[in-house]
């Protein structure tokens, strides 16, 4: 029997009345578990099974492909949904896609586990969501191993400095800003296409938006133009659908989100 802290990423009818649950968990990563007789009313699982809902459970590991078998599950936090904040609630739907579909089962990463429980919370605040996501996905791609090279050439290493010229090249395939005779070579080998720019500006606002070191959160007063945030979202956008191999699901309501978004920068 193993014991972990989990928040539910998903959930499938199985039956008239058991579920199958992804879940990401701190001490295991993520498992898919069943859950029977999860769909009932009077559940042995006291109605914790919700997506995004934090939870302790009790399972059975199953090797291979077989799933786990949760036995018991009880409700640590749930997921405040209020009406003034439907942007919040599909931006969190969005960060667990974003956890569930870049992650493998059965792999351990402590590190994804409280930076998802810590951006749920903060999204319940429904303020300053678009910038919030943005961090998260940074810091969730550092966390994976796959964070975008922003200092320096992704090809050939050198430094790169975001202030001597307008727009820097950024490579999808190679993963990050691309100096300029590198961006021209790739050019010239016909995969152009592979290629983006991105301002000076936005460079700068990523690499402070998605900084890890930044402990005292300075990226909620960054000065962040309305644009600039704009184009990083755009990046993001194409380069987690590069990642994945396709759109995330929650692709279209990203546009919802950034039009409902409480744009609140603090003064302190």
């Amino acid at each position: 029997m193993e014991n972990a802290d989990a928040v539910v990423l998903r959930t499938v009818d199985f039956s008239e009345t058991s579920l199958i649950l992804t879940l990401f968990t701190r001490q295991f990563g993520k498992i898919e578990a069943l859950a029977k007789g999860g769909r009932r009313l009077k559940s042995p699982f006291e109605s914790a099974l919700d997506i995004l809902a934090r939870i302790r459970v009790s399972f059975l590991h199953k090797k291979g492909d077989v799933l786990d078998l949760l036995t018991e599950a009880k409700l640590v936090k749930r997921f405040r949904v209020v009406e003034s904040n439907l942007a919040g609630l599909f931006a969190s739907y969005y960060v667990v896609e974003l956890v569930d579909s870049l992650t493998e089962k059965d792999d351990p990463n402590p590190a994804v586990y409280d930076l998802t429980v810590k951006m749920l919370n903060r999204l319940e605040q429904g303020t300053l969501l678009m910038r919030s996501l943005i961090r998260f996905e940074g810091l969730l791609l550092k966390a994976i191993g796959q964070q975008p090279s922003l200092g320096n050439c992704a090809e050939c290493g050198a430094v790169m400095n975001d202030t001597e010229q307008k727009r820097v090249a950024f490579g999808y395939l190679d993963g990050g800003v691309l100096c300029s005779r590198c961006a021209e070579t790739l050019r010239r080998t016909g995969h152009g296409q592979f290629l983006t720019s991105l301002s000076a500006n936005a460079l700068h606002g990523m690499k402070q938006l998605t900084d890890p070191r930044d402990i005292t959160e300075n990226w909620k007063r960054l000065a962040l133009e309305r644009n600039t945030q704009n184009e990083i979202r755009g990046l993001h956008n194409y380069y987690f659908s590069h990642l994945l191999g396709k759109r995330p699901r929650l692709y279209d309501w990203l546009n919802f989100i950034a039009q409902n978004d409480k744009e609140e920068i603090l003064s302190h």
